[in-house]
């Protein structure tokens, strides 16, 4: 409790939080009534003037900012198409999502323009998630005049279900629409994608066709659609749906959906090789020179001010191009943040004042905030969740975890002990979201997670020479196809076991609160242990 105490942004980004959560639960009750604290800590600050009083009234003045900025996100402008009366509707729309094929079914999502009631028409916003009975082929970018049944999102429907509002939201869809027919459904050619979302769509059908192209082996299309689900996420190019449930059984899911973790390959590919190249410079001079250039109070070379500055740069692009959720956000903010004290290190006053070493809870805490004040309802959304959660168990247990593992390689030791931490910290997150509890999730990754690894870097090796130097692009797509089948075959064999991964009903909030009530004792106690080995040795 003191280490958080003792970080000014976190405080601040888990005050934020707090008063989201807390309008969320009793509305309107709860701005006013942080109000009347903020207005009772404003006056103990006047009268008493000590510390803890005011780092009192600026945690509930967080609190009150969360608050409010997640009542005015639910605020709908009056012409969104949330608005509109449940029933028939008539909407012309631009297909904004990879629209995705079963059962004769398409299912997209749809950015509408305008809603047309009889002779006449109207503007709307918002987008809509379409249900559209049809063979007919239905392509991202397309302009659709669709008549169907409109009505809000559907909540629980049975006790411990998936709800239909959480999920849409997640996609940004405020709306559904029931087009029962192909003849209910007329395309009006092509619809006006914005200039990032056009430029990110071509550049996932130009990487998916090299993808096809080059990686070798069976099962070429498959491959090279999973692929492209590690690269640039599930939502950009699906792969058959069976794939995918078989990911979500065997708890690997989050290697199709662009996590945090690849968003850290991608920037450790651009920034490894100068950090290599000017820690080598270093020691040079270090032995020249016969003193170090590391250390407070002397500017730090290391790694390399050209290396950071590519490094944030692919990484934005990178964030660009996967259109991801908030696991591609919290993990471009980290890295943004991350390149700026690194660049910050090579001005000598600067490094002079101080080290500016990297504290990774202020740097999580920072990222949730950048992600909550720009969408304060991400809070209650899966990918949220699941990403912070995550990230904060692997800094908080994977380090104590370790130190129980003498005598194992240090790179399987990192992996049994980070696999261990996420595992258990994201237990009460996907029980609740989806009824699961992969317990697989502990062998599937140890072995999918390094090949996803390969995947990402292979394929994307595979892209680039396939553009710049085609003859050379074979290798790294045999590389591609056979780390790709690697991690298919070991997700679908965790998932294939019914008792790794079984159904249970919703936990209630008790047992989520206790459940990482315990995670956080377990972890304070570790760290106990492991200072007083330290101590003994």
């Amino acid at each position: 409790m003191e280490g958080i105490l003792n970080r000014p942004l976190v405080c601040i980004a888990l005050a934020f939080a707090g008063g989201i959560a807390l309008v969320a639960a009793w509305g309107s009750l709860s701005l006013w009534a942080l109000v009347g604290l903020l207005l009772l800590s404003a006056l103990a600050c006047a009268w008493r003037r000590n510390p803890q009083a005011v780092g009192a009234a600026l945690l509930i003045a967080g609190a009150l900012a969360g608050g409010a900025a997640y009542s005015l996100s639910e605020l709908r402008p009056r012409s969104d198409v949330s608005l509109l009366p449940e029933g028939g509707q008539t909407l012309v729309g631009t297909v904004s999502g990879v629209p995705r094929y079963s059962d004769g079914v398409w299912r997209f999502a749809l950015t509408a323009e305008r809603h047309e009631q009889g002779a006449g028409s109207e503007p709307v916003s918002g987008v809509v998630y379409v249900r559209l009975r049809s063979d007919r082929p239905v392509a991202r970018g397309q302009r659709w005049r669709l008549t169907g049944r409109l009505q809000e999102p559907r909540g629980e429907r049975n006790p411990g279900g998936r709800s239909e509002a959480a999920v849409l939201s997640a996609l940004g869809a405020s709306a559904a629409l029931s087009v029962g027919g192909a003849e209910l459904a007329e395309p009006l050619g092509r619809g006006d994608l914005s200039p990032v979302s056009a430029h990110a769509f071509a550049a996932q059908r130009r990487a998916l066709g090299l993808l096809e192209r080059y990686v070798g082996g069976p099962y070429r299309e498959l491959t090279a659609q999973v692929a492209a689900s590690v690269i640039f996420g599930v939502h950009a190019t699906p792969p058959p749906s069976e794939i995918t449930e078989d990911f979500r059984r065997a708890g690997t899911i989050h290697l199709l959906v662009v996590s945090g973790a690849m968003v850290s390959m991608v920037f450790g590919f651009v920034f490894l090789p100068g950090a290599l190249g000017a820690g080598w410079r270093r020691l040079l001079v270090e032995r020249q020179m016969g003193w170090t250039l590391s250390g407070k109070g002397r500017v730090r070379r290391w790694p390399g001010l050209l290396a950071t500055v590519l490094g944030v740069a692919v990484v934005l692009y990178y964030a660009i191009l996967t259109e991801g959720g908030q696991a591609v956000a919290r993990a471009a903010f980290m890295g943004v943040f991350v390149g700026l004290a690194f660049a910050l290190r090579q001005v000598p006053a600067v490094a002079k004042e101080h080290g500016l070493n990297i504290d990774p809870y202020t740097l999580l805490g920072v990222a949730g905030l950048g992600i909550l004040v720009m969408q304060p309802t991400a809070l209650f959304q899966p990918g949220f969740q699941l990403s912070f959660v995550a990230a904060l168990s692997l800094i908080y247990l994977t380090p104590k975890l370790e130190r129980f593992l003498p005598g194992v390689p240090r790179w399987l030791r990192i992996g049994l002990a980070g696999t261990a931490a996420a595992q258990f910290a994201t237990f009460p997150i996907l029980a609740w979201h989806y009824g699961q509890a992969p317990l697989g999730g502990f062998g599937a990754n140890l072995l999918a997670v390094p090949l996803a690894g390969v995947v990402l870097a292979a394929g994307m090796a595979t892209c680039a020479l396939g553009v710049a130097a085609p003859p050379l692009a074979f290798l790294p797509g045999w590389v591609t196809g056979i780390s790709t089948r690697g991690m298919i075959w070991a997700s679908s064999a965790f998932a294939s076991i019914p008792w790794l991964s079984p159904e249970v009903t919703r936990p209630s909030w008790v047992v989520i609160v206790a459940w990482y009530a315990v995670l956080v004792g377990v972890g304070a106690w570790l760290g106990r242990q492991a200072m007083a080995t330290e101590a003994r040795s």
